[in-house]
């Protein structure tokens, strides 16, 4: 039996053996299931654009007139940043870097890019910056996200690996990893990045229901439940939530339980083709075959090819 689920980080969506590219904005789960976009604060932070320098000189060394230019349009452009203006952003520290040419400040514009889905511009910023300060930890984990945003997941990789085994705190990098362990078939990797995202935020979006679906695949249902329920606190109405809660559930024999999530989960999404696979076999393991087959017939309907098998198999 195939589980059918979908695994959710900050700015990617992994279906389970296809990996698809989303936009860079990370997306949220309120209080009722929603999804709703973190603020600009909040995403600067994570990206770490916060912890850049507040100024690109020396704090002793006596400025020209044009690298007092050159420092008022890059505070500038920082602030514009962190409001969200990422447009304005880069507007003022492309100026900035036409007057005074700058690690910091290509590292800047690298984010600024980055969180406009420039990933291309953002790539050429990181790769400048590291030119001019070739151990900058930040230029590094930017140019990993950018390379993993153009789908160059081996380099992308590279640079994530090399920042982590320097910075230990940050939740972006680890739920990076964590893709690209999953994409590369190494389950136990993606449920050690998981299991740091949790450590360094353990209020990063999606990150318990992330871990909860690879314990699934690696058949921990116990642990995968523990976790959704976890989820379950911050997204009761979250129709993923309910789905790999209910298939932890059926694999520990808990068929009514699972039942209900099931079928809640569809209540939030009559279309939700992984739901209806997962309830059919329920229904299956409780004799229910016409229940079964109904729901294998209705996940086909909504594009899963593999539950033609199962009413070929199962359904007269």
């Amino acid at each position: 039996m195939k589980i059918k689920t979908t695994i959710r980080i900050g700015f990617v969506a992994v279906v389970l053996g296809i990996c698809s590219i989303s936009s860079v904005e990370a997306q949220q789960i309120d209080a009722a299931g929603q999804k709703k976009k973190p603020d600009q604060d909040q995403r600067m932070k994570a990206m770490g654009v916060d912890s850049m320098p507040a100024t690109i000189f020396p704090a002793k060394k006596e400025l020209t007139p044009t690298e007092k230019e050159a420092q008022r349009l890059y505070l500038e452009g920082s602030k514009k940043g962190k409001s969200g203006d990422y447009t304005g952003a880069i507007e003022d520290l492309t100026q900035s870097l036409a007057l005074v040419e700058n690690g910091s400040t290509y590292m800047r514009r690298g984010f600024a890019y980055l969180l406009e889905g420039k990933f291309t511009l953002a790539l050429q910023d990181f790769n400048e910056a590291l030119r001019l300060i070739p151990s900058n930890k930040e230029a590094i984990f930017g140019r990993g996200i950018a390379r993993f945003e153009m789908r160059d997941y081996s380099e992308a990789e590279v640079d994530l690996a090399h920042y982590l085994s320097e910075v230990q705190t940050n939740a972006v990098a680890y739920n990076y990893m964590a893709a690209l362990c999953f994409m590369r078939q190494d389950y136990q990797c993606a449920l050690k990045n998981y299991s740091d995202v949790i450590r360094c935020d353990s209020l990063y979006p999606d990150c318990w229901l992330n871990r909860a679906m690879i314990r699934n695949y690696l058949r921990d249902f116990a642990g995968a439940l523990e976790d959704c329920n976890v989820a379950m606190k911050y997204a009761p109405n979250d129709k993923r939530i309910l789905n790999n809660r209910a298939t932890a559930k059926m694999f520990l024999k808990d068929y009514a339980s699972a039942l209900e999530d099931f079928n809640k989960a569809i209540e939030q999404d009559p279309k939700f083709a992984e739901a209806y696979i997962n309830r059919g076999w329920v229904h299956y393991y409780l004799k229910d075959t016409e229940g079964a087959c109904a729901d294998w017939q209705k996940s086909l309907s909504f594009g899963i090819q593999a539950s033609g098998d199962l009413i070929v198999k199962y359904c007269k």
